[in-house]
C-alpha cells in the first residue's frame, strides 16, 4: 500500500485536510473490499452489502494512494532537491516510515501462519521468497502469483521502486528532477509493454500502474498556481466517482482506475487555501496518517472477526458484521499509529540519519 508522508513531514497548511480525508477513505475502501468478501463468503443473504460491494471497485483505493503518494512526495521533498545529501535524507525518512510497521505485520502474519495454518491463506516458498519480501523485491509464490507473504505488500514493491527512482534524481534541481523521475518510469513501462524486459522483477516493476505516481507528481506542480472554485471541484470529484462506477470493461487498470484517482486527487488538492482548525480537521489528519496502519492491520482484524463469527455461531446481518469489523479495524489502526508507528518512525529515522552521518534538522 502506498504511503504518503505524515502531516508534519509535508505541511501543516489546512489545504491538505481533504487530501488526508481522501487517504483515509482510500484505505477504508480497500478494507471494505476485503471484509465484505469474507462476509459474503458465509453464504448468508446480504443483498444490500452485495449492492454496495458492486457499486464501486473499492480496490481502486490503492490507485488513489499511488496518485496521492506522487503528489505528496513531490511537495514534501522541496528541501531535498539539488542537495548532495538529498537522496540519503529522503530515503532515511521513507524507510523509517514504511519498514518498521510492515516488517512487524509480516512477522505477525508468519507467526499466525505457523500457529494456525488452516485459518491463514498463505502460500509460502523458499528463503529467497522471504528475503525478497522484506527487501520489497517482487518474487513469485509457488502458485505463480507475484505477491509477498503478507499479500497487501505487493503495493509497497511499487512504492519503494518509486522512492528509489525519485531519489536517484534528487541531486538535480527540482525542474530537472521531476521530469527525470517521470521519464525514467515512463521508459521502464514502455520497455515492459514492448516486451524488451525479462524476469519477474523487471516485468512487475514495468506495470503501467507506476505511472499513477507520475500523475500525482504532475498534479503537485499545479499547487499554488491553480485554485479551482468549490463547485467545479465537486463536479470533478463526481466525475471521478462516476468513472469508477462505470469501470469501463477492457480498460487497463492505470486508465480505468488511475484517471478517476487523479480526478479525485485534483478535487481534493486544487482549492483555495483554508484555515480551519476544527476538530473535524484534526480527525481527518489523524485518520489520514493512520491509513497505512489501517491498510496493513485490517486483514488481521477481519480474520479474527470471521473466526469469531464461525466458531461462536453468531447470527445477524453480514452488513453489520462488515461495519463492526471496519470500526474495530479503524480503532486498532489509530492505536497502532499513535503508540507504535509514530514513535518507531521517529527513532528509526534518527538512527538512520546518524548512521548516514546526517545531522538531524532541529525543528
Amino acid at each position: 500500500m502506498p504511503v504518503a508522508p505524515q502531516a508534519d513531514e509535508v505541511s501543516r497548511a489546512p489545504r491538505y485536510e481533504l487530501v488526508q480525508a481522501l487517504r483515509a477513505l482510500a484505505a477504508m475502501g480497500v478494507a471494505f473490499e476485503h471484509t465484505s468478501h469474507d462476509a459474503l463468503a458465509t453464504g448468508i443473504a446480504a443483498p444490500l452489502l452485495l449492492t454496495l460491494k458492486s457499486w464501486l471497485p473499492w480496490s481502486a483505493g490503492v490507485d488513489v494512494f499511488f496518485v496521492v503518494s506522487g503528489f505528496v512526495i513531490t511537495l514534501s521533498s522541496r528541501a531535498f532537491f539539488g542537495r548532495r545529501d538529498g537522496p540519503a535524507r529522503f530515503l532515511a525518512r521513507r524507510i523509517a516510515r514504511i519498514v518498521p510497521i510492515y516488517w512487524a505485520m509480516t512477522f505477525l502474519f508468519l507467526a499466525a501462519a505457523a500457529v494456525l495454518p488452516s485459518e491463514v491463506n498463505a502460500t509460502l516458498a523458499g528463503p529467497w521468497y522471504f528475503i525478497a519480501s522484506f527487501l520489497f523485491i517482487p518474487c513469485a509464490r509457488p502458485d505463480g502469483l507475484v505477491e509477498p507473504p503478507l499479500g497487501l505488500g505487493w503495493t509497497l514493491n511499487y512504492e519503494m521502486l518509486f522512492y528509489v527512482v525519485f531519489a536517484l534524481f534528487l541531486q538535480l534541481p527540482r525542474k530537472l528532477a521531476i521530469p527525470g523521475t517521470i521519464g525514467a518510469l515512463g521508459v521502464l513501462v514502455a520497455l515492459g509493454q514492448g516486451g524488451a524486459l525479462s524476469g519477474v522483477v523487471l516485468n512487475t516493476w514495468a506495470n503501467p500502474i507506476v505511472l499513477e505516481f507520475c500523475a500525482g507528481m504532475l498534479l503537485a506542480l499545479l499547487v499554488g498556481r491553480i485554485a479551482l472554485p468549490t463547485t467545479l471541484r465537486w463536479l470533478i470529484a463526481g466525475l471521478g466517482i462516476a468513472l469508477l462506477h462505470l469501470d469501463p470493461p477492457g480498460w487497463p487498470r492505470a486508465l480505468a482506475w488511475g484517471i478517476p484517482a487523479l480526478l479525485l486527487m485534483a478535487a481534493a488538492s486544487l482549492g483555495a487555501p483554508r484555515h480551519s482548525r476544527s476538530r473535524l480537521t484534526a480527525l481527518l489528519v489523524l485518520l489520514g496518517d493512520a491509513s497505512y496502519a489501517l491498510y496493513l492491520v485490517h486483514p488481521f482484524v477481519m480474520r479474527l472477526a470471521t473466526l469469531l463469527w464461525r466458531r461462536i455461531g453468531l447470527a445477524g446481518s453480514p452488513l453489520l458484521f462488515v461495519l463492526a469489523s471496519l470500526v474495530i479495524a479503524q480503532l486498532v489502526a489509530v492505536a497502532l499509529h499513535v503508540w507504535f508507528e509514530r514513535p518507531t518512525t521517529t527513532s528509526v529515522r534518527a538512527m538512520l540519519e546518524r548512521w548516514l552521518l546526517i545531522r538531524p534538522k532541529v525543528a
